[in-house]
């Protein structure tokens, strides 16, 4: 099985777009016809390679958080898989979900689990995404488990949207007064500069440095630029590499205030994921083993497997979790009483969202933080420059009155 792009036309002369699965270009066309649709072109999504394509479509956050929802309520009505693959390509939304729920499709065909087919996607679902529905597959309650991750997608995004709209207005207000102080240094600046070389008194000091900084600027402008791409390019190339990725999270991690939203990070991700497989009625053995999956830090993921490994030689949860430092004391307590009173999964839960919460709150604090931050800084460059402008002409004023 293959996704096929498609272009079709219904009997009333109207384009109609998509894509479906099938054998091959002559059944996708055939499958069209049957639906009433005359198809004018029709496009193999991607070579068949042997196993499981790597398709180019990509999800945002907030796609995958759709995708999450539409499968949980499909499922949850008792669609079979496929089934609920064919409602999400045949939907309304995006092409790109379309594309995304095909391919997923064709590789469930060919017999391989969801949860692989997504690993191997490259459709931008993150690690602990497959490491849960692997969980879910696994318990038989796949519905619940996109429930979950649905509910956990839908909740950053919202965070994300509130942090967004806080720093909208700052940001409008920096660029429209980086725009007027541009203005003001390259029309209004040169003028004022010219006067004074005509009487032949000196520029105030402050006029001097801005004009100074403006002209180097204006001298070496392809160079910054170059050195400007050349970093995003070395940037995003350490990135991608896993020892100097590696090597920049846990610099990171060490960055006062920014490192303790990461290390709240790495630790939400950790006991979400604990969460997910626990409520899919797994052992503590395959849920540790699945959360280990989501930490990319090597220290922390080192501490997560020797989590793994001490329940393997038969100490509980709360023992094995103990030595995961990013973990706060909240959490591990909520975890060990929940296995104390039999209600694992609950606890680790409630766990999970008392990290998320107070993740989420942190970031709206530095949000909140930001704002002033931001307007004193671009305020700040504002009055440098009109006091450089300004300056120089209030001084010939008073060289004319004088």
């Amino acid at each position: 099985m293959q996704p096929f792009a498609w272009i079709a036309y219904t009997d009333k002369g109207q384009r109609r777009t998509g894509t479906l699965v099938a054998e091959s270009e002559r059944a996708a066309f055939e499958a069209l016809r049957a639906q009433g649709l005359m198809a004018s072109e029709i496009e193999a999504r991607a070579p068949r390679p042997p196993g499981i394509r790597r398709g180019r479509a990509r999800l945002g956050a907030d796609e995958r958080a759709v995708f999450s929802r539409q499968m949980a309520v499909l499922l949850a009505a008792d669609l079979p898989m496929e089934a609920a693959l064919d409602a999400v390509i045949e939907s309304e939304g995006s092409r790109m979900m379309q594309a995304v729920a095909a391919e997923l499709k064709a590789a469930t065909l060919e017999g391989y689990p969801l949860s692989d087919a997504i690993e191997r996607s490259r459709a931008g679902f993150p690690p602990y995404f497959s490491a849960s529905l692997r969980a879910g597959e696994t318990s038989g309650d796949l519905a619940s488990v996109f429930g979950g991750l649905a509910g956990y997608l839908e909740a950053q995004g919202a965070n994300r949207a509130d942090i967004a709209t806080a720093l909208v207005y700052p940001a409008f207000v920096a660029a429209v007064s980086l725009v007027v102080c541009a203005i003001l240094v390259t029309s209004v600046a040169p003028e004022v500069v010219g006067m004074f070389e005509v009487t032949g008194q000196p520029l105030p000091r402050i006029t001097e440095v801005v004009l100074a900084i403006t002209d180097w600027i204006g001298a070496h402008w392809i160079g910054l630029c170059v050195a400007l791409g050349l970093a995003v390019v070395a940037g995003i190339a350490a990135w991608r590499a896993p020892r100097s990725r590696d090597r920049l999270e846990r610099i990171f991690l060490r960055i006062p205030v920014f490192g303790r939203l990461g290390r709240m990070a790495v630790a939400a991700q950790y006991l979400r994921t604990l969460a997910l497989v626990l409520g899919s009625r797994q052992t503590a053995l395959n849920a540790a083993a699945s959360a280990a999956q989501v930490v990319t830090v090597s220290t922390h993921r080192t501490q997560a497997e020797a989590a793994v490994t001490a329940l393997r030689q038969g100490e509980s949860l709360g023992a094995a979790v103990k030595g995961i430092t990013v973990l706060p004391a909240v959490a591990l307590q909520l975890i060990r009483v929940g296995e104390d009173s039999a209600r694992l999964a609950p606890m680790t839960e409630r766990a999970a969202m008392l990290v998320e919460t107070w993740l989420a709150n942190d970031r709206k604090r530095i949000a909140a933080i930001l704002d002033p931050v931001l307007m004193m800084l671009v305020g700040t460059l504002v009055l440098v420059i009109v006091l450089a402008i300004l300056l120089p002409i209030f001084e010939l004023q008073s060289a004319i009155a004088g």
